[in-house]
């Protein structure tokens, strides 16, 4: 799950009839004097503010609150509504909306007195406290990191951990955000900050726990299955959730999905539950042993769902190779995943000429690759299309399908998504050949141009 921090505008006009256009102040948002504060001390959070109160009574409950409810004070761990007694209750407004009884607007004054609710009945709560308890983590961020830099924007959330990014500029205020975050967010137990850059072979990163336990060991949900992985030891990214959606909706009952890097089964699983014919790969250990548990855990058939703890070339040069010709005889669509992004298309040159061309019969069900890569820059579109295009020895330019952006990473870093169509002249390398042949009769044709100089040309080798 993926958490965005959305910090509402400094100043929203609020048109109210018979008023003035109102400022949105600040008033309900943390104190100033806790900006820069790099340890927590909650009691330090506290601000005094003038809050409206409409008195009424109880049998006319029901039909006064739809009128002010869009009034209403609406804070963390508050409750707008307050009965004072078996007769009376108290409905709370915010002092952002509502300062004074001519505040509300002439048509609601009109009603609600039909309803024996008058001025009388309006009164201000002075110096009303709100305390840490009251603020959103939203909030308190935005009021205690730097105004000047970049804050914090999102952070994702892996069963009971909070897995947050930091930028060199917020480390100071690591020990604060991990309170926060902590504190407000359901069912956290442990905040973790990478502290490195995934460049390892079994794509896991350092990690510092800033609040709470230690334990890694979680699970989660995604497209109707469950997933338990140590998160210290493998990769996930609750960002890419939709992302595992999209390819699963693809694939069809009975069709066939090779997935070559595939960590803990995020495409593999939900495939296989679909009753697609399944065969993930993974070169990390631990991603394997949580493949294979999670497969179990979701009762997928063994006939369907293979498992395999291989590098992604030999996966494709033994797994692919091998089944690969059967469903194309079966007739079967057929879908190659190679979700790693940082290294993915340098695995791609392993499909030309896996096959000889009597291994392969005639087929018409081309295979798919899902591919993906990270690209820096405004041209997103055209740089993946380069890369991949890079990554073959012949042109496959007719037979990208489509690029797609999957999300943004960073400024100006994306990671894109290319559909492949392999064609039988890609498998066997017989385009490769084409293109060596074609290569060297426009090199015999530039020798044959060359203009005499007195001596001999070399017309061919």
């Amino acid at each position: 799950m993926v958490w965005s921090l959305k910090f509402p505008p400094t100043s929203t006009v609020i048109r109210l009839v018979h008023t003035s256009n109102l400022i949105m102040k600040q008033i309900l948002k943390p104190p100033d004097s806790i900006r820069g504060m790099v340890e927590l001390n909650r009691h330090l959070v506290k601000k005094y503010v003038d809050v409206p109160c409409l008195s009424v009574k109880k049998d006319s409950l029901n039909s006064i609150v739809p009128l002010v409810k869009k009034f209403f004070l609406k804070i963390e761990n508050f409750k707008s509504i307050q009965h004072i007694n078996n007769e009376n209750v108290d409905l709370y407004l915010s002092p952002e909306l509502v300062s004074e009884w001519s505040d509300l607007p002439e048509e609601l004054h009109t009603v609600i007195t039909e309803k024996r609710i008058s001025k009388e009945h309006f009164r201000v709560i002075r110096n009303f406290q709100l305390n840490y308890e009251n603020f959103t983590a939203d909030d308190l961020l935005k009021a205690i990191l730097p105004e000047d830099k970049e804050g914090m924007s999102s952070f994702t959330k892996i069963g009971h951990i909070v897995h947050v990014n930091l930028r060199e500029h917020l480390l100071p205020f690591k020990n604060v955000i991990g309170e926060i975050l902590f504190d407000k967010i359901p069912g956290c137990t442990s905040v973790v900050n990478k502290v490195n850059s995934i460049d390892n072979t079994y794509r896991n990163f350092s990690m510092e726990v800033l609040k709470g336990t230690e334990d890694m060991l979680t699970t989660v949900k995604e497209n109707h299955c469950s997933f338990k992985f140590d998160f210290s030891k493998v990769y996930w990214n609750s960002r890419l959730c939709t992302e595992h959606e999209r390819i699963v909706k693809t694939l069809k009952e009975a069709d066939v999905l090779f997935d070559v890097f595939a960590g803990v089964g995020p495409f593999s699983v939900p495939a296989a539950r679909k009753r697609c014919i399944v065969y993930a790969n993974d070169l990390n250990p631990e991603s394997f042993k949580w493949l294979q548990y999670n497969a179990s855990k979701n009762k997928l058939p063994d006939e369907s769902f293979k498992s395999f703890n291989l590098d992604g070339k030999d996966f494709i040069k033994s797994v692919v190779k091998e089944y690969l010709p059967l469903h194309l005889k079966d007739m079967r669509n057929i879908y190659i995943t190679m979700n790693l992004p940082a290294l993915a298309v340098e695995f791609l040159t392993h499909f030309e000429g896996l096959f000889t061309n009597d291994e392969l019969s005639d087929f018409e069900n081309c295979p798919q690759i899902f591919v993906y890569c990270f690209v820096k820059g405004e041209n997103y579109v055209e740089l993946a299309e380069n890369l991949v295009k890079n990554s073959f020895k012949c042109d496959i330019s007719a037979n990208i399908l489509d690029i797609f952006r999957v999300r943004t990473v960073s400024s100006l870093k994306e990671m894109m998504r290319i559909t492949i169509r392999l064609e039988k002249d890609i498998l066997t390398g017989a385009r490769r050949k084409r293109k060596l042949e074609e290569i060297s009769d426009s090199e015999i044709k530039k020798i044959r141009c060359l203009p005499d100089n007195g001596q001999k040309q070399e017309e061919g080798r």
